[in-house]
């Protein structure tokens, strides 16, 4: 199931939140960037999927 690009971008801040936390140790921290990397690319993905439907929206206008 894909997840909501906002859900993403809620469990990203948490991620940055952690790491950005001073209790957080080296490897969690790792552990939470490569979880972050992950989450990032669906992002972006996301991203070029709602562009490709607004250009077709848009050309459709034309």
């Amino acid at each position: 199931m894909t997840r909501k690009f906002e859900d993403l971008m809620t469990e990203l801040r948490e991620i940055v939140r952690q790491i950005e936390d001073s209790e957080t140790s080296l490897d969690r921290s790792l552990e939470l960037y490569e979880r972050g990397a992950v989450l990032v690319k669906e992002c972006e993905r996301l991203l070029a999927e709602a562009e490709l439907k607004i250009t077709d929206v848009t050309k459709g206008q034309c």
